[in-house]
């Protein structure tokens, strides 16, 4: 009977630990680019999506689908009161969302870029930034997702980049902005490919298998970027980390 009892508390012991260490694999792969930041010593202070897909041609074929096309996108992103422009050359059509508000900022673009020699191979785009200010953990994700289905539901693929910045006050001594760059790709489950170092400037790019997505450069995947510049300016130390790589100014 006591036999019995242990082999039923070790497998409920076991079952524990199987959904604990699940809950944070699945943790870190969602979020690999926030933990890596607290690695790093900072708080995630900022964060952008940036996403971008090729949609059907019927889906814009006038100026009005392109209007339609971007009021939906907002709708479905849970914004309203923005503002709304078009933009019109003879190869490109455009529909412009934006909305600005306190440490957000939220654009999107339907656009047709005509052919130069058959209206059938005219091309149609859908992009979506958000720059914001994180509230939680989980809002980085969570635009993702939103980012995600939004593009989905116009019949797109989405392509997207994901930047995060922090900082720390001051300047680092030699060698602790190394150490917290190996601090973020350890964190990270990352793999080196290249490392770049400047004056007050450094940055390592690199693998992670736990992210999807990636670049092939030089017959190598690529798909997590870290860099930290010190700003005399302020005296803080940036470090900013982007997937598949930084895709804004740095």
């Amino acid at each position: 009977m006591k036999y019995r009892s242990r082999i039923l508390v070790a497998v409920i012991c076991l079952v524990f630990l199987c959904i604990i260490i699940g809950q944070a694999k699945n943790s870190f792969e969602r979020e690999p680019l926030s933990a890596a930041m607290h690695a790093m010593g900072a708080g995630v202070e900022e964060l952008s999506v940036n996403a971008w897909a090729n949609l059907p041609a019927d889906t814009g074929q006038n100026d009005a689908d392109l209007e339609a096309v971007a009021h939906s996108a907002m709708a479905k992103l849970g914004i309203s009161g923005y503002q709304l422009s078009q933009h019109q050359t003879d190869y490109q059509h455009m529909a412009r969302a934006e909305w600005i508000a306190d440490y957000s900022h939220v654009v999107v673009i339907a656009e047709r870029i005509s052919s130069t020699k058959k209206p059938e191979q005219d091309e149609v785009y859908l992009v979506v930034l958000v720059e914001t200010k994180p509230g939680s953990e989980t809002e980085l994700q969570a635009w993702q997702n939103k980012i995600s289905e939004v593009i989905k539901n116009f019949g797109g693929f989405p392509r997207i980049s994901t930047c995060l910045v922090g900082w720390l006050d001051g300047k680092l001594e030699d060698g602790e902005t190394s150490i917290a760059l190996e601090n973020g790709f350890k964190t990270a489950n990352a793999t080196m490919i290249d490392s770049i170092r400047y004056d007050n400037f450094a940055s390592n790019t690199g693998y992670v298998p736990g992210i999807t997505e990636y670049l092939e450069v030089g017959g190598k995947k690529v798909n997590i970027n870290m860099a930290m510049r010190y700003s005399s300016y302020d005296d803080r130390t940036y470090i900013t980390i982007g997937s598949p790589v930084i895709t804004r100014e740095y």
